[in-house]
């Protein structure tokens, strides 16, 4: 392998909703002085949440100083930073790289009547085919033409339009860069060419110079500003990694990157991937398809109410008063107690809007089968049931397109559940496997960044044993009986379908 002597880590930093991540990786696997620091998400009003650009920068620079500051981390031997960061977001910045308005987040569905009007005009397919991204509201794109409809001095003073991953990475590099897996989750990118859309480009009236130029993610650029670069602890000499998006990343990261492979991620909100080697599309539009490394794609689907919704039981229903933790422990507990299908009761989660695999804003939360024999446990297993259903809709969907090997890895905050990977195992009637440690995204970013400093030939730690798992086998009766239940829930969602009075009611 090549390298410099003794530099042989690489710093791996994952930007997500609620926190930033940030640990420092070895080629074999094993990571060192983990730090997470948090940062809050502004709900002006009902569909919208945002964040401030600056805040969360200067949050992840905090993350990185702490991170290496700890003697684990051997500072000195780190070659270089890689990035993840979370998908979807955008916002303006002037000439001088300030940003000039918030982040606009995935959750947010400000932009659903522009997403709706591609739909109706019959735009959709030909964006769907060159970009592999539904017409929906949590793509870069609606939300583009969204600002330029009602925020047209802003949009038109933007010297670009970026992400939080290329705000953080620009005054490191002194360029405005965005890797390509990034690139493809904004609906702007032809995901075959890895280049701009012109009529994605079009569609959202920007033209490239207003857009990073998309690059593969291990491509590494030196660390410029030493100002900077000296403060957060670096060594000279040190490389940035663009990396990748945190969703295709913690297929990678969690062990589930090769041709077939399935990873299963359940965190504020949720997603399905299976990694495929060729431009994979749904005709009924219902994945997307976006990518993961050359000659790999991640094809699948996002679950916008996942643990965001478990959260809001907890919080609001549970026990408003207790601290959330004890309250989620006490939710688990509470539902690890009820049998398989709740006694009949069925929740639908959809308090935010829905992605994955409906795209049906009329959609909306709501309990079925719901009486006097009920308790909270009742309702948390319900929605943990409902969580897995959901998947199950969307696995189908994609094995109906590509190879699906099992067993299948769930990652993210909610596999540490006590119940929710043997409740998943049971409904999907498959093995699943959770890995020892949740850092599917923060590792993802790792093996992309060891790969660009030549420390690893593959898109794999370097030791095989480094991903370990525990191992979840489905019960064949309890399968058998969860059929008719997931039966039943889809026929559920298809009449609350049908007697909705609008799309887009209720609060985002």
């Amino acid at each position: 392998m090549t390298g410099h002597l003794n530099s042989d880590r690489i710093l791996a930093v994952d930007i997500g909703t609620s926190s930033v991540r940030a640990a420092v990786f070895e080629p074999t696997g094993a990571f060192h002085a983990a730090t997470q620091v948090k940062y809050d998400t502004i709900r002006p009003a009902p569909f919208r949440e945002e964040q401030d650009p600056d805040l969360v920068r200067n949050r992840v620079l905090e993350a990185i100083r702490v991170c290496l500051a700890n003697p684990e981390a051997k500072a000195a031997q780190v070659r270089g930073v890689a990035f993840s960061s979370q998908m979807y977001g955008i916002f303006p910045v002037d000439a001088a790289g300030r940003a000039t308005g918030n982040s606009i987040l995935w959750s947010d569905g400000r932009a659903e009547a522009e997403a709706e009007a591609i739909r109706a005009q019959g735009r959709h397919e030909a964006l769907y085919r060159a970009s592999g991204c539904p017409a929906n509201s949590i793509y870069p794109l609606a939300k583009l033409i969204w600002m330029r409809a009602h925020l047209p001095d802003r949009f038109a003073a933007a010297a670009r339009f970026v992400s939080i991953k290329e705000y953080v990475m620009a005054p490191m590099i002194g360029d405005w860069v965005v890797d390509q897996s990034m690139a493809s989750a904004t609906g702007l990118l032809d995901i075959r060419t890895q280049r701009w859309s012109e009529v994605a480009l079009r569609e959202a009236g920007v033209e490239t110079g207003r857009l990073s130029t998309p690059v593969p993610g291990d491509e590494g650029r030196p660390f410029s500003n030493d100002i900077l670069r000296a403060e957060l602890g670096l060594p000279a000499g040190a490389v940035v990694y663009p990396g990748g998006g945190d969703g295709p990343l913690a297929n990678l990261g969690s062990g589930a990157g090769a041709v077939g492979a399935v990873n299963i991620d359940l965190g504020t909100s949720g997603a399905a991937r299976v990694v495929v080697d060729r431009v994979t599309l749904d005709p009924g539009g219902r994945l997307w398809c976006y990518c993961l490394a050359p000659g790999r794609w991640a094809l699948g689907g996002i679950l916008t109410n996942v643990g965001n919704a478990y959260q809001w039981l907890a919080t609001n229903v549970a026990a408003p008063e207790a601290a959330p933790e004890a309250t989620l422990d006490r939710l688990n507990a509470l539902a690890a107690a009820i049998a398989p299908g709740a006694d009949g009761l069925f929740f639908l989660p959809y308090l935010r809007k829905v992605r994955s695999p409906y795209w049906d804003n009329r959609l909306q939360g709501a309990m079925f089968g719901l009486t006097a024999g009920h308790d909270i446990g009742h309702m948390a297993r319900a929605l943990l049931e409902a969580i897995a259903y959901d998947l199950a809709a969307l696995l189908e969907i994609a094995a109906a397109h590509a190879p699906v090997k099992t067993p299948l890895v769930l990652t993210g905050g909610l596999s540490r559940s006590p119940i929710l990977p043997q409740l998943l195992a049971d409904v999907l009637g498959v093995e699943i496997r959770v890995p020892s440690h949740a850092e599917g995204s923060l590792a993802g970013a790792a093996i992309v960044g060891l790969k660009g400093a030549g420390l690893i030939r593959e898109l794999a730690f370097e030791t095989a044993s480094a991903i370990q798992a525990a191992s979840f086998r489905p019960d064949a009766a309890r399968h058998q009986q969860y059929r008719p239940l997931r039966a039943g829930y889809a026929q559920l969602v298809t009449m609350v379908q049908q007697a909705a009075p609008a799309a887009g009611m209720g609060v985002g």
